[in-house]
């Protein structure tokens, strides 16, 4: 049975035997004395303390908490002798000594840290290329290729530089590099420090006794050659981006993309279509786009100019305006999709009073009447002017009724935050047919209010034809969102012309073109 005490040993609490924790504080007091002149010895002894800690951890264990003598003796076999540095330590003891040491201790693995020192950005490529033992230019070309792909390098980065920890101690920088974490390494570091710190090098890690060597054989520099040349075009392309960007969101005149068809209005005008607050839904559209092409040209500056660093406050803050306006578009989306949540379609009936058998129909699109001779696309899906939104393109649907009368309906569909919103939005769509005659004149287009916003507003018209009579369908309708109600197969080809339709009990019967 021993008697244990309680140490604090670099913000740790540990349980010590008494005769081991002598051995400990007489160690430290030698650490203390040898190094007193040593610049920075705080610094250094706290380094040594943090190792020393970090030896007794993976000595503990759920079925053994208590420090032995033992354990103190092999964390000092691993750590080394301070009497090492003392100047009148007897060179031949040391040897034996140090043989010892290096004996008694174990393969120091490397550990995966974050090496800011070397790092352009968060170090986690300088941190990767000292964990795998290859030139960290290899790293950063891979993550060019990831964004270029689909831009999933800046959250594979922004994942290992949160998950990965920094490099902050001489323990960790050792470990980092594989080098033993023992005194005669952290003083070695230290005097590095100092040395360069006089001479105006650039880093510590830069010492002949800490830097894995970087090759400078043909194949390094033939990667460095194709990294400068992908910087170059990063830089150049990045510059093209940003002022293409910048013309698509201040240009008046513009044009957005609508099923593949090119919609003429500004860019504004064009998210207001959907977003209730336009003025801030743009500006984070439009940092969200420019902050990833800043940090590509970032990247081809330290590529092309051999590292050179920008700085840390100015790359986090365009992370942080990034991020807050992808969270500012988000939710502007989340509060846009709940005005989608409730659909009302409301129906009008109107009889089409008929002198003859036949039913005519003609299309319109704006002012122009759909006829055979011209093929028509049907594809301005979307118009834009001061006060009113043009969509297209109404479905018309032809079908049989056994009911004596011709009649059709109007169908109007939008969406809404509530149901009531959504009827109001249902009620703003402005549809109208006009009867001329046997005649029934349909517009192609529909139209509501820009306050109104889109939401899901549709338009179906429905052409019921009583059983035995005819209904003529004018122009060329291939193209067209129409549907007739047929006994047998539907082909748009019965459309391609002015046509002749009959209702018959099981639907319409195609009769025939019209010359």
């Amino acid at each position: 049975m021993k008697k244990t005490t309680t140490i604090n040993l670099a913000g740790m609490v540990y349980h010590i035997e008494e005769d081991a924790f002598q051995i400990l504080k007489d160690y430290l007091t030698d650490i203390k004395r040898v190094f007193s002149t040593q610049e920075g010895v705080e610094e250094m002894v706290a380094d040594i303390e943090s190792r020393i800690a970090e030896l007794f951890q993976e000595r503990l264990n759920k079925n053994k908490e208590v420090v032995t003598y033992t354990d103190v003796e092999e964390v000092i076999s691993i750590m080394g002798s301070p009497n090492q540095f003392d100047e009148d330590y007897d060179e031949a003891e040391y040897e034996e000594n140090k043989s010892e040491t290096q004996f008694n201790q174990k393969a120091e693995s490397k550990r995966l840290y974050r090496d800011t020192d070397e790092g352009m950005l968060a170090g986690v490529s300088a941190g990767l290329g000292h964990y795998l033992n290859i030139d960290p230019v290899l790293i950063r070309v891979l993550w060019i290729v990831l964004v270029l792909v689909g831009g999933s390098g800046v959250l594979v980065y922004i994942i290992a530089w949160i998950a990965i920890p920094e490099a902050k101690t001489t323990a960790q920088k050792l470990q980092m590099k594989g080098q033993p974490a023992n005194l005669d390494n952290i003083k070695a570091f230290a005097d590095s420090v100092k040395e360069e710190a006089k001479t105006g090098f650039k880093r510590a890690s830069n010492s002949v006794k800490f830097t894995i060597e970087k090759g400078n054989g043909a194949i390094t520099t033939v990667l460095r050659m194709i990294s400068r040349l992908i910087g170059f075009v990063l830089i150049i392309g990045g510059i093209v981006s940003i002022i293409a960007l910048v013309l698509v969101f201040i240009t008046k005149s513009n044009f957005v993309f609508v099923n593949g068809i090119p919609v003429f209005t500004d860019v504004k005008t064009g998210v207001g279509l959907v977003f209730e607050d336009a003025t801030l839904a743009v500006w984070s559209i439009f940092f969200v786009a420019l902050i990833p092409i800043m940090f590509l040209i970032m990247l081809g500056e330290m590529l092309t100019l051999s590292g050179k660093k920008k700085s840390r406050a100015f790359i986090l803050t365009l992370l942080v305006i990034w991020f807050a306006a992808i969270v500012t578009i988000s939710v502007l989306g989340a509060k846009t999709g709940f005005d989608f949540k409730e659909r009302y379609t409301s129906v009008e009936r109107q009889i089409v009073q008929v002198d003859s058998l036949d039913l005519q129909v003609n299309l319109f699109e704006d002012d122009l009447k759909i006829s055979n001779e011209m093929e028509y696309s049907f594809n301005n899906y979307l118009s834009i002017d001061e006060e009113e939104i043009k969509m297209g393109y109404a479905r018309i649907e032809v079908l049989s009724t056994p009911d004596s009368i011709f009649y059709y309906t109007v169908e109007r569909r939008s969406q809404g935050g509530t149901l009531k919103s959504a009827k109001i939005n249902s009620e703003d769509v402005r549809y109208a047919i006009a009867q001329d005659g046997n005649v029934l004149n349909i517009p192609t287009r529909y139209s509501f209010p820009k306050s109104s916003k889109f939401r899901g507003q549709k338009v179906t018209v429905k052409i019921f034809v009583p059983q035995g009579k005819q209904i003529v369908l004018n122009g060329n309708l291939e193209n067209y969102p129409l549907k007739v109600y047929t006994r047998t197969h539907f082909s748009d080809d019965f459309i391609e012309q002015s046509s002749t339709w009959k209702a018959a009990d099981l639907g319409m019967e195609f009769k025939g073109f019209l010359e």
